[in-house]
């Protein structure tokens, strides 16, 4: 794993007017959210009063572009697994008894979920946390779906699944309901436009043409029918753990996540780095794409020339994304060097994180072979000592690099990653930004709290 890992973007549309079709602006508004996973994909709608799906492996535009399919209502989910194998039987979303369910996110200790549930005699036919989820409501609910309230849903997750992460979409033939998870790790936003309701995991300023944008909170639900939308909140929340990677690192620069605006804030977290770092430089690189507001609120702060002497493969998608060995392979034909820009320069690399190094290593590599003088890395987020238990595919703490350097100073972890100096932005100044009340910080922090459900 080159980069961090996320799980997910689902998206929801239901039209104002019942004889409109959505399933295209649907499947549009889904590859918004490519970035978020690219292992399979797939939609559900409502057809002549029942509802159906359509699931594959891979890319949506690959998949799901042109379907000759008419519905005035669908959600629809493009996933990386974080849990159970790439397979069609785990693309979502996933469909039991009548209701479709897609996920963002996870269940922590998934495992007591699903005892209970087969000692209540619920199969399973797939590894995915929604088949779970979907099938605890049927337990208990104990009443037909189109029963179903919006309250009801939202007391059960919030009181069963208090210490899971998850934005989640349910649609039944007539309405679809929405939920944020009790703490708000993972972003969902509501978007009302003159047309449609509409719900995605971040908005990637897709649709500017809007009535009203709202970012759901912590433990609250929403409920779209034809009759309008409706807002539930079920617990009033004061300490958060809004994911900080989310803007950091995962939503695209164009996005609000959590009221936030993507771009602006990496370009803070660029300066407040440079305020922090006195190393000399001829100039300043980014890791495209992630690097790039993140390096040039870097060279803005310290009037250093911003070059783009890296050159990313567009045809190469996200490697965090793809699996060993592919991700190992991405990876040496994803980064080459542009050797005029770094020859014989002193040059500051900018990215947002560092996982177990490989692209600093790899990229530090390619800087040497084409004459770059000196080479100090710069990160605009602290140093990843834990892994994830909220949905974030960070490997074993044991394979993080800062992990297993956390007793040395960065003059060793330089030396083993062959640059001339490393440096993170402080906890200090990151805390200034993302206040820990508000946001989550385990990943940083070497005894994270952990949330312990009731089941």
């Amino acid at each position: 794993m080159s980069k961090l890992a996320h799980e997910c973007g689902i998206v929801a549309y239901f039209a104002k007017n019942q004889k409109d079709n959505v399933i295209e602006k649907t499947i549009n508004s889904l590859i918004k959210l490519q970035h978020r996973g690219q292992d399979s994909c797939g939609i559900s709608y409502v057809e002549n009063g029942e509802i159906k799906r359509k699931i594959a492996l891979g890319l949506i535009k690959d998949n799901l572009l042109n379907l000759n399919l008419k519905s005035n209502l669908a959600i629809a989910h493009t996933r990386y697994a974080t849990c159970g194998n790439v397979d069609i039987v785990n693309a979502q979303p996933y469909f039991y008894k009548g209701v479709a369910l897609c996920f963002n996110g996870t269940i922590y200790k998934i495992s007591k979920y699903k005892k209970r549930l087969i000692e209540s005699q619920f199969s399973f036919e797939t590894e995915s946390d929604a088949e779970v989820i979907l099938k605890w409501l049927f337990l208990k609910l104990k009443k037909p779906s189109y029963l179903w309230t919006l309250n009801e849903i939202g007391e059960i997750l919030n009181r069963d699944f208090k210490g899971s992460a998850y934005s989640l979409l349910v649609l039944l033939n007539d309405k679809i309901f929405a939920y944020k998870d009790f703490f708000s790790f993972r972003p969902l936003t509501f978007i009302e436009t003159k047309t449609d309701y509409i719900l995605m995991s971040e908005d990637c300023e897709y649709l500017n043409d809007y009535i009203q944008k709202i970012e759901l909170k912590a433990a609250q639900g929403i409920e779209i029918n034809s009759k309008g939308y409706f807002l539930s909140d079920f617990f009033k929340i004061n300490d958060l753990k809004k994911c900080v990677f989310e803007v950091v690192y995962f939503a695209d620069k164009k996005s609000r996540v959590f009221e936030v605006d993507v771009k602006n804030a990496r370009i803070k977290l660029g300066s407040l780095l440079a305020r922090e770092d006195d190393v000399e430089a001829d100039i300043v690189i980014p890791v495209m794409n992630s690097g790039f507001w993140g390096a040039f609120g870097y060279a803005m702060e310290r009037n250093i020339k911003l070059s783009f002497a890296i050159k990313n493969n567009k045809n190469i998608l996200r490697t965090f994304i793809e699996k060993e060995p592919k991700r190992n392979l991405a990876l040496n034909e994803k980064y080459s060097i542009i050797q005029s820009k770094v020859k014989g320069k002193n040059v500051v690399v900018v990215d947002d994180s560092v996982v177990r190094g490989n692209t600093i290593k790899k990229i530090s590599s390619l800087l040497r072979k084409n004459g770059a003088k000196q080479i100090h890395f710069r990160l605009f987020s602290p140093p990843i000592i834990n892994s994830c238990f909220w949905g974030v595919d960070i490997p074993k703490k044991e394979e993080l690099l800062a992990y297993n350097f956390k007793s040395k100073d960065n003059k060793t972890i330089a030396k083993e990653l062959n640059v001339d100096s490393i440096k993170f932005i402080s906890r200090e100044s990151f805390c200034d930004m993302f206040r820990e009340n508000q946001w989550c910080h385990n990943c940083f922090i070497k005894n994270p709290t952990i949330i312990n459900p009731q089941v």
